[in-house]
């Protein structure tokens, strides 16, 4: 790709990880940039180490400093309606993500992995098998290193990039050549007017531009997922947890199981793999079917697999204290996600919930807490998690983390197993995900 030659003056908008990192791409090709953030704070660290050439621009600013630029580029985390956003349309000024931006710059063979839940694991099981298989392949995106970064350092071969439904929405000619699906169960309703049907529509980008080049990644048991290959004219690999498929990736007799180009081959068994859970089990299935397009041997495959270990913060075993396990899920920020790690769970379990709402429902947690001996709720969304399991579960409300942390520990007994997968996002107490988990790992460690 060659870049930008039609616009030489950008406004970036949302001074995050990847606003600044393309502020920096843009500028190292020799683009004026200018920067604004609604938070003078992040504005000010930028600051001290901005790039030569990037304009600083106040907030009071930046709607006649977007409205005059040539192109905005817009973080993930900024609403559409933004007001900044909504006077650079109304000038005809393209506004495009961090994504679509640092495409324009590469020549790489994109896999593209999108989906509710499971994505940074996928791609991270991705990268590693077609790097095991001899792919110069560099993981990048959403799971915390901006496309962009990496673009500015060099262009590897093959990109594996997840993408959430807020980058999504903001590409243009950004295309995949494997894209993946995981799932689509309602999440961040809030920012899509309250609708699933929108929603699933965001997820759908990740075929943005298909052809019959584009090889079409899916889950065989989603609803959503499955209508789209229906209209996809490429090549499509299902891939399914519950059922054998005449062709593509499945779970059968205890092992994963790829049928492709009338061969069946056991890959591995489900023991080999290491992280807990059925939607671990998928994440693996959808990656053997991603992979398929780059003829990596079977025994790079399995190897890759084997090797594997969960990231922090997704059903990672904290500590075992008299006999209870420790389990912190804290990227479980959405209800089909926490439904999945209780899932995984064998035995009494109590089970820390809450956070900032997303408009899940939250009734659809009950039919996997039937072995739980206490619901400990946190955050802004406690009450509504409370009338939610009212007469169903035993709940405790706690003030904060680490009064969460005793509360389930006065409620364990031996053989339980205490997990944080909190149903809700992170914001209302904690910076992101991460902080709410390693919060939580060090209330365990304490106790």
């Amino acid at each position: 790709m060659t870049g930008f030659p039609e616009y030489s003056r950008f406004f970036v908008f949302g001074m995050a990880r990847s606003g600044i990192a393309v502020s920096r791409l843009l500028a190292r090709d020799g683009k004026q940039v200018a920067v604004s953030d609604d938070d003078a704070a992040a504005l000010e660290r930028f600051r001290v180490d901005a790039a030569p050439g990037i304009e600083i621009v106040a907030r009071a600013d930046a709607e006649k400093a977007a409205a005059r630029s040539q192109c905005v580029v817009v973080s993930p985390g900024v609403p559409l309606d933004h007001p900044v956003l909504v006077r650079a349309e109304r000038a005809g000024v393209p506004v495009i993500g961090e994504i679509e931006a640092a495409y324009r710059y590469t020549r790489a063979r994109i896999v593209g992995v999108t989906g509710t839940n499971g994505k940074s694991t996928t791609v991270g099981v991705i990268g590693d098998i077609l790097q095991s298989g001899g792919v110069d392949a560099v993981v990048a995106g959403n799971v915390g290193t901006p496309l962009a970064d990496v673009l500015r350092e060099r262009d590897p071969g093959t990109l594996v990039l997840e993408l959430s439904s807020f980058q999504l929405d903001t590409i243009d000619r950004f295309r995949v050549d494997v894209a993946v699906l995981l799932n689509v169960t309602p999440d961040h309703l809030d920012r899509y007017h309250h609708s699933f049907d929108e929603y699933a529509a965001s997820k759908g980008r990740i075929l943005n531009r298909a052809d019959d080049r584009t090889t079409y990644v899916y889950n065989a048991e989603d609803e959503a997922a499955v209508a789209l290959a229906q209209s996809h004219r490429g090549p499509s690999v299902a891939f399914s947890s519950q059922r054998t498929l005449e062709t593509g990736v499945y779970f059968e007799n205890d092992a994963i199981v790829r049928a492709w180009n009338g061969r069946k081959d056991a890959v591995i068994r489900r023991s080999e793999f290491t992280p807990v859970g059925v939607h671990n089990l998928e994440n693996a299935l959808a990656s053997i079917a991603a992979v398929i397009p780059f003829d990596v041997p079977l025994d790079a495959i399995r190897s890759a697999l084997r090797a594997y270990r969960p990231l922090p913060h997704r059903m990672e075993l904290v500590r075992v204290v008299d006999g209870v396990a420790y389990i912190n899920d804290s990227k479980a920020t959405n209800v089909d996600a926490t439904a999945k790690s209780l899932a995984s769970i064998d035995g009494p379990v109590i089970v820390i919930l809450g956070g900032r709402d997303k408009e899940g429902d939250f009734r659809a947690l009950l039919p996997h807490l039937k072995s739980a001996r206490r619901a400990v709720l946190i955050g802004e969304a406690k009450d509504v998690i409370a009338r939610a399991l009212k007469g169903r579960v035993d709940v405790a409300q706690a003030s904060d983390m680490k009064d969460a942390v005793r509360a389930a520990r006065a409620a364990a007994q031996p053989g339980d197993t205490v997990l944080l997968a909190p149903a809700c996002a992170s914001f209302d107490m904690f910076k992101n995900y991460q902080e709410r988990g390693e919060v939580f790992r060090a209330s365990v460690n304490a106790l």
